[in-house]
């Protein structure tokens, strides 16, 4: 009888196992899919948005984005096309496994060059809204996945995918809503190292990239900063691969360039 029983707990146990590991590697593998269809990196984007804050004050903006990986190091230009008054200031991202990253930003105006540390409040100081892949574009060998129950989003089932850093183990986590069908990822969900949600970004009008086989972008971006109260509403104008970007693209201008 002992060894029966000891015999069951064991098979319990191991089957337990094989299922944890059988909804991770599918999770893994739906979020896979899904960001394979998107490009990520080494390409251009032009976008415009209007960013209304809980005054309910508008701002409009304008960008010029170029993205790129170059090893391991990623990197992201954004030159302002609006408002008028900023055209012309340029923004580089720089960001590395494991450091904090740097922010270099151009101000036409004055010809002067800033540099300063990637953090979160920085970014947002700049205009990091526009960086619209930082979370789907995450190497999955990062990471670690799970499924919470499927949700219905417009009358389409939805895998809940979450992801995390899976060296982290703070409540810190994104949670994707992926179609079924199409595998597009038209909702994240972003939650602080507390667990308590910091935002909430809705992709829509889905359109195939030219230049590209089988890859698709998201035309449409609305961004809830929730810990703000501000909504930015993101138009998609081109995009475009850049497999020709080179560390050139990626210097900022200097006075009497622009």
């Amino acid at each position: 009888m002992k060894n029966t029983v000891r015999t069951l707990i064991i098979f319990s146990f191991t089957l337990l196992i094989s299922v944890s590991l059988f909804g991770q590697d599918d999770a893994r593998e739906v979020f896979t899919r899904a960001t394979d269809q998107m490009l990520t990196a080494n390409m251009e984007l032009v976008m415009e948005m209007e960013a209304k804050d809980k005054k309910g004050r508008i701002k409009e903006k304008g960008y010029e984005i170029l993205m790129a990986s170059f090893g391991d190091v990623d990197k992201t230009k954004m030159t302002w096309q609006k408002p008028v008054q900023a055209k012309g200031t340029t923004v580089i991202f720089t960001e590395r496994p494991g450091e904090i990253g740097l922010i270099e930003v151009y101000t036409p105006s004055n010809g002067k060059i800033r540099k300063i540390k990637a953090s979160p409040e920085n970014k947002d100081m700049v205009g990091s809204e526009a960086m619209i892949t930082s979370l789907t574009a995450q190497d999955p060998d990062e990471l670690a996945f799970m499924f919470l129950p499927p949700q219905d989003v417009d009358g389409k089932s939805c895998h809940t995918v979450v992801v995390k850093d899976k060296d982290f183990k703070d409540q810190a986590r994104g949670e994707l809503l992926i179609e079924m069908d199409s595998y597009r990822v038209v909702q994240i969900a972003v939650f602080d190292m507390y667990g308590k949600q910091t935002s909430l970004v809705k992709l829509s009008d889905f359109q195939p990239v030219e230049g590209t086989r089988n890859k698709i972008q998201p035309r449409r971006i609305i961004s809830e900063d929730l810990k703000n109260q501000k909504v930015t509403d993101i138009r998609v104008l081109k995009v475009a691969p850049r497999t020709d970007l080179s560390e050139e693209d990626f210097k900022l201008p200097v006075e009497g360039d622009m």
